[in-house]
């Protein structure tokens, strides 16, 4: 099945033409056919109401992108921890109280994320909704799996950066 074909029209529609783009209705729609998380589970985790806002043909392809934005973000952070070549100075002290399991942790996340990026890539190709909506639930998924491990993590990173001079008795520049 081939995806609707998307023209845009260069006259401008009268006031009886005109019908506001009402986000909510095309979620739903797409929700039922494809059965997608919530629209506030998506909100919460990816901040997919910011495209609220804009008028879109292909909505699974704005959401893939709202969601791969937090997840290219994460993968940016792993990657600096992992192979810190100019990392800003604050991941230095985290780096220095790094344990080995959260190096491993690390590189662990690094890697299921960055398996998300061929995905975006091979998508960003070829635009297919069925497959858009797949990576979607499929992220959806993965995140769920791991957010509270990374939060875990972070929380480790914290605590390490606060109490990371004082276990050792000197300071950063020691």
């Amino acid at each position: 099945m081939r995806p609707k074909s998307y023209k845009p029209s260069h006259r401008k529609p009268n006031m009886k033409e005109q019908k506001e783009f009402d986000f909510e209705e095309h979620y739903g729609e797409l929700k039922s056919r494809y059965d997608l998380p919530t629209f506030e589970a998506l909100a919460q985790d990816f901040d997919i109401e910011k495209i609220a806002e804009k008028e879109t043909g292909f909505l699974a392809r704005e959401i893939r992108r709202a969601i791969n934005e937090k997840i290219t973000a994460y993968i940016h952070l792993f990657e600096t921890l992992i192979n810190p070549t100019t990392p800003p100075m604050f991941v230095f002290k985290i780096l220095k109280n790094l344990s080995t399991k959260e190096k491993e942790s690390a590189q662990e996340f690094y890697k299921v994320l960055s398996k998300t990026q061929i995905k975006v890539m091979k998508l960003d190709t070829i635009y297919s909704e069925k497959e858009e909506v797949k990576f979607i639930n499929e992220t959806f998924k993965i995140w769920q799996e791991i957010k509270s491990q990374i939060h875990t993590l972070f929380e480790s990173f914290e605590k390490n950066f606060e109490n990371g001079d004082t276990l050792r008795g000197q300071s950063y520049f020691d």
